[in-house]
């Protein structure tokens, strides 16, 4: 019975010593990729001056990732859930829905949060089209992280249609729209979740 037990002990340091490596690597590759971006497109960052630049060898990149863009699109996707969870106004979702709507549109959309940075730079919008799938995903977790309603695939859907819906429009509308948009989308929330708003 020890020895099993020591053994079940020694294959979890194992794991995650591989885990803690792995995170280190791929914090590297990140890390290193970021550092590039800031010089020139993805399309012309090659696996080799990736590698060298994050320390690894070529093997080790392809262990994580099938090909440059793969990468990117996984950094991409970090990148904007380190995005969501730097905005200070996701606990109004529930509060105020009119004022959560406000802070979506003016300081998250409308206010270019995205503005000098190199995921998002002219050279690299051909590449980013999958951002506002990743965006809408990482706004849907983090209000059902809060825990203020059940985690459940219906509230997900719901989550994610308001927030697709939202991202949609605010692609393409013009200034003289954006009061409309606001109130959309408030009414979309209350509408959604109405037994939230009659507790």
């Amino acid at each position: 019975m020890n020895k099993i037990t020591k053994t079940s002990n020694i294959s979890r340091d194992n794991s995650q010593k591989t885990d803690l490596r792995v995170r280190k690597t791929k914090r590297a590759i990140y890390n290193a990729l970021t550092e590039l971006l800031q010089k020139k497109s993805i399309d012309k960052i090659t696996v080799s001056e990736l590698s060298e630049k994050a320390e690894i060898n070529k093997g080790t990149f392809y262990l994580h990732y099938v090909d440059i863009y793969d990468l990117y699109q996984n950094a991409l996707n970090e990148h904007l859930k380190k995005i969501v969870d730097k905005i200070d106004f996701m606990d109004l979702f529930f509060t105020n829905p009119d004022k959560f709507s406000r802070n979506l549109v003016m300081r998250s959309i409308k206010k270019s949060i995205f503005e000098n940075d190199p995921f998002f730079s002219r050279d690299n919008a051909s590449f980013s089209q999958s951002a506002q799938f990743y965006f809408c995903n990482a706004l849907a977790t983090k209000v059902l992280e809060s825990n203020q309603i059940p985690a459940t695939l219906e509230n997900e859907i719901k989550l994610k249609f308001i927030f697709s819906g939202s991202g949609s429009l605010l692609r393409y509308d013009s200034h003289e729209d954006t009061e409309l948009i606001i109130n959309v989308i408030s009414n979309t929330i209350k509408n959604l979740f109405p037994e939230f708003y009659q507790r």
